[in-house]
């Protein structure tokens, strides 16, 4: 058995996170084509708060993907 770790990069707080392996410390969306860490995707439960929209827009942009419907609060939905 190896000792190698997959690690990721949360595209939203930028912080190495364990996904692979056995072990997933992430959550996989595709709506967006993105993997974020799950204190990132636990936090964001009623959508990506404001402070993450121009994040989020830039992934979407480069990936190609259309800008989802807001949620009832006015903020991208999480899933």
């Amino acid at each position: 058995m190896t000792d190698f770790k997959f690690m990721l990069t949360c595209p939203i707080c930028h912080i190495p996170f364990q996904f692979g392996a056995h072990r997933y410390d992430g959550k996989h969306l595709p709506r967006y084509d993105m993997t974020v860490c799950l204190t990132c995707y636990s936090a964001n439960w009623d959508g990506w708060a404001p402070h993450f929209e121009q994040t989020i827009e830039e992934h979407l942009a480069a990936k190609k993907l259309p800008l989802p419907d807001r949620n009832s609060k006015g903020w991208y939905p999480r899933d």
